[in-house]
């Protein structure tokens, strides 16, 4: 008896040195898991509208980014937090160790954020996100990365998030510093052109707003008192000209073109740039027409004439790639053709109206309706580009002049604008002035997932949350227990 209880004496000891190095070993392999897990993991969106993931064009900025971008995420207060931190986790896990990102709690750190307050000048109170680069910053206020859906207020309901525009506003942020000069674009005056103002509900203030969000610098211009497209203009915009342009104008533009120079031209039904000829030229074509078709409204009876022509398909070009499945609508609109001259082969279409639309020639005609004789059969081209730089049937570029034409200049005023003529517009500015990186970045929109239950669901769900299934851990812990004593 008592030489057994010897025997078990060491054997015990035994046990409980093995089990205190299987503790031990245990602890390490979590431990060393872990790490792995942390600093060599894959992260995939499997939301099913994707919205977590990042664009193409995002994703090819931060994997070729010749120096880190420092990003100080400075909230005070913000219901936005988990939506920018899951951002720009997906940012790192895209940059690697070229984007450092620093979260700064003026409640948990004062000091640190008094800090940066000083060095970057703003105050505390701001939310503001802020990207550094080679000393140069660029700042991202939380206001500009979401749209308010406020249609419930007078429900007494909350705004709700319509739109996140995080990764269109950091992405552009990181791109102008990466880039260095912002793009310089002026807007023709003189000639009765639509301004870039608010007050004027059929001006381009906001559409000009969006472009210097974008890292461009506007500015009018006058060739009357300049004679000359200045040497800095990297994008001329010639936008609803009422009157035609003077011989010495169009000369002007012309030696601009012959520069390399990029032009974008918006002349709607019943407007005139006296540059008609000159585009000719370079293979594009005006119609003398308003597109218009026939339809139903809602309310009314029978057909009436609809005026808003609607661009539905788009064509193979880095402008209009991403607008698949869109309709833009362009208001007071005119048609566009590939002229006879040899460089049409530089040309292409963007936007077409489908086969329901026409060409109307006759403006005076009280009861349009088609006529095979005279107007223009649909589908009808809205919008097209030229480029200069481009040789047919080769993969090569050179220096080259860049037009794109567009007939309407409604679809872009104050009171007309929308997401799709935004995204249009901004992309083709980008293509314009080559900065293509930025195109077909847009807004994703939350999606909002609600589980109807009824009352006795509602009460089966919270007895197993709140008893079954505790109740079948601790029994699980008891039978355990029972066993080990056993």
């Amino acid at each position: 008896m008592e030489s057994n209880a010897l025997l078990a004496r060491p054997l015990r000891h035994q046990l409980r040195w093995n089990t205190a190095f299987t503790v031990v070993l245990a602890t390490v392999i979590a431990a060393m898991i872990n790490y792995l897990g942390f600093r060599y993991y894959w992260r995939k969106d499997f939301s099913q509208s994707g919205y977590y993931r990042l664009s193409e064009k995002t994703i090819h900025l931060l994997e070729s980014l010749p120096q880190p971008v420092h990003v100080f995420v400075c909230l005070a207060t913000s219901n936005l937090r988990s939506e920018i931190d899951n951002l720009l986790r997906e940012y790192q896990y895209r940059g690697k160790d070229k984007l450092v990102v620093e979260h700064v709690d003026p409640a948990l750190d004062l000091d640190r954020a008094e800090a940066l307050a000083k060095k970057y000048n703003f105050d505390l109170r701001e939310n503001v996100i802020i990207f550094e680069y080679k000393g140069k910053t660029k700042f991202v206020d939380e206001a500009e990365l979401v749209e308010y859906d406020v249609t419930g207020g007078f429900l007494g309901q909350a705004p709700r998030i319509k739109a996140f525009k995080g990764e269109q506003q950091f992405t552009s942020a990181i791109q102008s510093l990466v880039e260095g000069k912002p793009a310089k674009v002026y807007f023709l005056t003189g000639h009765g052109e639509r301004a870039i103002n608010f007050t004027d509900a059929g001006g381009y203030g906001e559409i000009e707003l969006r472009l210097r969000r974008e890292n461009m610098e506007t500015e009018v211009l006058n060739l009357a008192v300049t004679g000359s497209v200045p040497k800095d203009a990297d994008l001329l915009i010639i936008a609803g000209p009422k009157v035609p342009l003077k011989p010495s104008e169009v000369e002007a533009i012309r030696s601009y073109l012959e520069a390399n120079g990029k032009l974008i031209v918006l002349e709607g039904a019943r407007e005139v740039s006296g540059l008609e000829p000159l585009l000719e030229k370079y293979g594009i074509q005006f119609h003398n027409d308003i597109v218009v078709a026939r339809g139903r409204i809602v309310g009314l009876k029978g057909e009436v004439l609809v005026s808003v022509a609607t661009g539905n398909s788009f064509g193979d070009h880095p402008a209009v790639r991403s607008l698949s499945g869109y309709n833009l609508q362009m208001p007071n609109a005119r048609s566009l053709a590939a002229s006879s001259s040899p460089n049409a082969s530089k040309t292409t279409w963007l936007v077409r109206a489908p086969e329901a639309f026409w060409g109307e020639t006759d403006s005076e005609e009280k009861n349009p309706q088609f006529d095979s004789g005279k107007d223009i059969a649909g589908p009808l081209t809205l919008a097209m580009v030229y480029d200069g730089g481009r040789l047919p049937g080769q993969n090569v570029r050179v220096a080259g002049a860049r037009i794109a034409a567009i007939g309407s200049s409604s679809f872009l005023a104050n009171q007309n604008l929308d997401g799709v003529a935004v995204d249009f517009f901004i992309n083709l500015v980008n293509w314009m002035t080559q900065r293509e990186l930025a195109l077909g970045i847009t807004p994703k929109t939350p999606q909002e997932f609600r589980l109807s239950l009824t009352p006795q669901q509602k009460l089966l769900v919270a007895s197993l949350a709140l008893t079954v299934f505790p109740g079948i851990a601790l029994l699980a812990g008891i039978s355990m227990w029972v066993s080990r004593r056993q």
